[in-house]
């Protein structure tokens, strides 16, 4: 009797925890495609899924780093997007999203770029309803 008990309360653990892990899955999954559809490698292990906050870290070239850090706003802003438009209960919507850029300056030593923007300046991003200078003019401001 006990041990049925124990089953039921793990088994129904574990069906409330996926459906989390199910949204977080298709924002990461929408992330990473969008930044290979732009060729920036990304793997999973570079983002922090935080309760109000995405982050994504990324790495570019000494000449691309705009490029980089624009792309992994889009990134994030389809994928909010893409959370909102299937609408469950649990999507994943972060308020803030932070892109931090490595860009090497010389052998063996980086310099570390961090933005900020909310998550409607990244949709509007996505969507082409924002252009890129604009939004690099807007964020210039944060880059820390």
């Amino acid at each position: 009797m006990q041990s049925k008990r124990i089953l039921i309360v793990v088994l129904f653990a574990l069906l409330i925890g996926t459906n989390g892990l199910w949204a977080n899955y298709a924002f990461k999954k929408k992330v990473k495609t969008v930044c290979q559809s732009y060729r920036v490698m990304v793997e999973s292990t570079q983002f922090t899924l935080g309760e109000n906050e995405f982050s994504i870290d990324l790495e570019s070239g000494r000449n691309n780093f705009e490029m980089v850090m624009l792309v992994g706003f889009a990134a994030a802003g389809h994928a909010i997007e893409h959370q909102i438009q299937m609408g469950k209960a649990n999507a994943y919507t972060p308020e803030t999203v932070t892109v931090n850029v490595a860009v090497p300056i010389s052998k063996g030593e980086t310099n570390m770029f961090i933005a900020t923007c909310s998550k409607q300046m990244a949709i509007e991003l996505a969507n082409g309803t924002m252009e890129s200078s604009d939004f690099m003019q807007k964020i210039k401001m944060e880059i820390q």
